[in-house]
């Protein structure tokens, strides 16, 4: 089954979040719907960690999803 892992982030600031795809099954054979909502959260901590725009602190996760199928995320929210 085709995965994509979703995250919403918001920045403290600005007020503002948006939707980012995280990853997809097509990019990281490892991702699984049970894995995503199971390890989710600290993939998603580890991901941030490492991203170059989100990594710091202004930015916070606001929640994420598991969404079975390709999911095109929205630019604003």
């Amino acid at each position: 089954m085709f995965v994509t892992v979703v995250a919403v982030l918001c920045h403290f600031s600005a007020q503002d979040c948006t939707e980012v795809v995280v990853t997809t099954s097509a990019l990281d054979q490892s991702v699984t719907m049970q894995g995503c909502m199971l390890a989710g959260q600290a993939g998603l901590a580890q991901w941030k960690t490492a991203h170059p725009i989100y990594r710091s602190d202004d930015w916070h996760i606001e929640r994420y999803k598991c969404v079975a199928g390709l999911y095109v995320a929205k630019a604003k929210i």
